[in-house]
């Protein structure tokens, strides 16, 4: 089934939820718990924190169903209630990033940067909030600007700006004398 037959039939299967076949939620739980589960373990860095974030993020969703009003797709608005659970869970934990005690990258082996997924996960690990959920949606759910800007509540050109600011972050963390054209101080947009 392609993405717009799954928005129909997502779509569908809330009406029904709505409509007091509360069973079909699981329905909607099968099809994106994998989903929400990967965003959560990429934003948190923990296996048992991203089941609390699907959890929390599940019950948040059939709580909030009334709400669901198809604006964007069933699964553009689960992603924002899963990035919301995930702010959530670093606010009570009083973090701001949850990976704060990341020490730089090693520096680069000659010829290249010896780069493997733990190294690359911890430098966006070291992004702020908007700008590593940007390269997270972005690069690992393909998701395109406008539906990451619905997500983490900005404008399509924010979404946009964020991942530039990012992309521009890691490769000076990454290239050798890159670090001139790219500080700690990008803002978020």
């Amino acid at each position: 089934m392609g993405r717009e037959g799954a928005d129909a039939d997502d779509r569908a299967i809330v009406a029904q939820v709505r409509g007091g076949d509360r069973e079909r939620f699981a329905v909607l739980v099968a099809r994106y718990e994998r989903m929400v589960f990967a965003l959560a373990m990429r934003m948190t860095g923990s296996r048992d924190e991203a089941q609390d974030v699907m959890q929390s993020s599940f019950l948040a969703a059939y709580r909030q169903l009334g709400d669901f009003r198809g604006d964007a797709s069933f699964q553009t608005w689960l992603y924002g209630i899963a990035l919301n659970e995930c702010r959530m869970l670093y606010r009570k934990a009083g973090r701001t990033t949850p990976l704060d005690g990341i020490a730089e990258p090693a520096a680069p082996v000659t010829g290249g940067h010896a780069l493997d997924r733990i190294t690359l996960g911890k430098l966006v690990g070291r992004l702020p909030e908007k700008q590593r959920a940007a390269v997270l949606l972005r690069v690992c759910d393909d998701l395109s600007f406008r539906e990451i800007g619905e997500i983490v509540g900005s404008s399509e050109a924010s979404a946009k700006v964020n991942f530039f600011h990012a992309v521009k972050k890691l490769r000076a963390w990454l290239v050798p004398g890159a670090a001139a054209t790219a500080t700690d101080e990008d803002e978020e947009a």
